[in-house]
């Protein structure tokens, strides 16, 4: 069997090891203007690469999410890539500096919408296709994964990520079809949204209920069913990942309906005290991504007052 490229998102939390870091949001305040953006962004990224001390890409990332991506790195013939909105398309193996861009949306370092000009968020596809071709790693490997499938046209690829992501990179993504042998047994995307009508062919839409049959929270949910599909699909030498999301699909939708629980009311102190614990681990964690984690303990709080107590202790947006 051909080689198999999971291609999968960075993370929000990162290793920095008090090495300098590069945030977009040094870049975004005021009016400026789309392409005077993506040229300072790149004209940074490319100066700090030069200047500062970097680091391996693949102990660059941290969380959940991360870890289980570096267990199928390292338990299945696979080849890892990460959709970075910071840096593009990079291998695994690259040198990167910390860095802080993300393309979901509220955050200080998210790459702005441009709303005058762009429709939804048709700007985050405009950016990453400068990404890729301004990328630094472009001499290295391809820089995107247009380039990606042309070069390597019998793989096998599995792209898992946020909506946010897949959207960012779906032009890409349909720009490399043609240049496979057989899309429909090569590609397979995981989400947990509808996608490019173009797209819709490959897609695994994941739910809440997949999480709770994984065990895993929903934070962790695409890069868990990755994990699962490449070790069927590896260990049963098959050749067809539509034909297999297909038939597992089927069989999770005939799963009996999840048992719905209600959530653990906890006090602002216990609020607090698992705050902090999460900060420990996940210190750029967000505040609707602990407060998800949180309910996927089984764990209940209002909303708002989570977030005014994620805010006071670390003094970010809520």
């Amino acid at each position: 069997m051909s080689n198999v490229n999971l291609i999968t998102t960075c993370t929000n939390g990162k290793n920095s090891d008090g090495k300098a870091i590069l945030s977009l949001a040094r870049y975004t305040s005021g009016q400026t203007p789309s392409n005077v953006l993506v040229n300072s962004w790149c004209n940074a990224l490319n100066e700090s690469l030069k200047t500062s001390a970097t680091v391996c890409a693949v102990d660059l990332y941290k969380g959940g999410h991360w870890a289980t991506a570096k267990e199928i790195l390292k338990s299945y013939h696979v080849d890892l890539w990460v959709v970075s909105a910071g840096l593009g398309l990079l291998h695994y193996t690259d040198q990167v500096v910390p860095y802080k861009a993300t393309f979901a949306i509220g955050y200080d370092e998210s790459i702005p919408l441009y709303s005058r000009e762009y429709v939804g968020k048709s700007f985050h596809r405009t950016w990453w296709k400068e990404l890729t071709e301004r990328s630094p790693f472009i001499s290295e490997h391809p820089s995107s994964i247009k380039n990606l499938m042309k070069k390597n046209k019998e793989h096998y690829y599995i792209i898992c990520g946020s909506p946010d992501y897949i959207n960012a990179i779906e032009l890409d993504i349909i720009n490399g079809l043609e240049y496979l042998i057989d899309s429909k047994k090569q590609l397979l995307i995981i989400t947990s949204k509808v996608i490019n009508d173009r797209l819709m062919n490959y897609l695994f839409k994941t739910n809440h209920d997949m999480a709770q049959w994984l065990k895993c929270n929903m934070l962790m949910l695409n890069v868990s069913m990755a994990k699962h599909i490449i070790r069927e699909f590896t260990e049963r030498g098959l050749d067809n990942l539509s034909d297999f999301s297909q038939r597992l699909s089927t069989e999770l939708n005939e799963l009996p309906a999840r048992e719905v629980k209600k959530g653990i009311r906890r006090s602002s102190e216990e609020v607090e005290l698992y705050i902090l614990k999460i900060l420990q681990h996940q210190p750029s964690i967000s505040a609707t991504q602990a407060l998800r984690e949180f309910r996927d303990s089984g764990n209940s709080f209002e909303e708002k007052r989570f977030r005014v107590i994620f805010k006071g202790l670390t003094g970010s947006k809520a």
